[in-house]
C-alpha cells in the first residue's frame, strides 16, 4: 500500500502546513480517492515514482485524508529510505483517524528500525488491543522481533509463536524464530522453524537457502545441496544475488 501528503498550503513535499485552514471541498476529496487509488496500481506495478506522483495529487486535494499518508509513509520508509519523513505522515494519519491500527502498525515499524525498540513495543501492544486489526499477527510478530533486539529472547520467542499460532501461514515469523533459535545455538530447533518456513513459502528462494545453510550445520550434507540447488532454480529474475549466494553454497559442500 501507499500514501503521500504534499501539504495543500505548501509547495514542500512532505510537510502539511499547520496553519492550513482550508476544508477540502468533496470534489477535492473525490478526486483525492482517485489518485489514491491509482496510487496503489502504480506500486503493484513496481512504478515507484508514478505512485509517488499519484500520491502527491490525491494530498495536494486533501492533506488530511488518512489512507493517503499511510500509503506515503510505506512509500518513504521502506521504497526511499526516509524513516524521518514517514514518521510525519504516519502521525498526520493518526491524528486525523486515532484508531488507524494500520498505520500505528506502520509507525511501530519505523521505530523498530531505528532501533527504538520500547517505543515501537508499545505501538504494538495498541495495535494488539484493537479486537477489529484484522493482520494482529503481523503486530505480534514484530513485537517480538522488537523484543529480541532489545535482548529478550524468551519473550521474543513467546510472541512471535502467539503470531503462527494465529496465522499458521506467516513465514516471517517461521523465519524469524529460525534466526533467533540460531543465533542462540538452537540450530537443531532452527532448523525445525526454517523447515516451517520453506513448507509455507514453497516459492521463495531464502527459505531453502536458510534450511540449507542450517542443514549444514547438523551435517546433513545431501539435504543441503537438494535446498541450495533448489533455492538456485527458485530465485526469480531480480534475485540474482541469491541465485549466485545457493550457487556458491552449493559448490562448497
Amino acid at each position: 500500500m501507499l500514501r503521500l501528503s504534499p501539504a495543500s498550503c505548501s509547495l514542500a513535499l512532505l510537510l502539511v502546513s499547520s496553519g492550513c485552514s482550508h476544508t477540502p471541498t468533496e470534489k477535492e476529496k473525490r478526486s483525492a480517492e482517485i489518485h489514491y487509488d491509482l496510487a496503489l496500481q502504480a506500486q503493484q506495478a513496481g512504478e515507484l515514482q508514478e505512485a509517488l506522483r499519484e500520491l502527491q495529487l490525491s494530498l495536494k486535494n486533501d492533506p488530511d485524508y488518512p489512507d493517503a499518508n499511510n500509503a506515503m509513509g510505506i512509500l518513504l520508509h521502506l521504497a526511499f529510505r526516509r524513516p524521518d519523513e514517514a514518521v510525519k505522515h504516519y502521525t498526520k494519519a493518526l491524528e486525523v483517524r486515532p484508531e488507524f491500527s494500520e498505520a500505528r502498525t506502520n509507525l511501530a515499524n519505523v521505530h523498530l528500525d531505528q532501533g527504538r525498540y520500547d517505543d515501537a513495543i508499545k505501538l504494538y501492544e495498541l495495535v494488539l488491543n484493537d479486537m477489529l486489526y484484522p493482520t494482529p499477527f503481523i503486530a505480534q510478530g514484530n513485537l517480538g522481533w522488537a523484543y529480541y533486539k532489545k535482548g529478550e529472547s524468551e519473550r521474543a520467542v513467546e510472541s512471535i509463536k502467539a503470531a503462527v499460532t494465529t496465522n499458521p501461514s506467516f513465514c516471517l515469523g517461521y523465519k524469524n524464530l529460525g534466526l533467533i533459535y540460531d543465533e542462540t545455538g538452537r540450530t537443531s530447533e532452527a532448523c525445525r522453524q526454517f523447515t516451517h518456513y520453506r513448507e509455507n513459502c514453497p516459492d521463495v528462494a531464502e527459505a531453502y537457502m536458510r534450511e540449507g545453510v542450517c542443514q549444514a550445520k547438523l551435517g546433513q550434507v545431501d539435504a543441503a545441496k537438494e535446498a541450495f540447488a533448489t533455492c538456485e532454480t527458485k530465485a526469480k529474475a531480480g534475485e540474482q544475488v541469491m541465485k549466485d549466494d545457493c550457487r556458491r553454497l552449493l559448490e562448497k559442500l
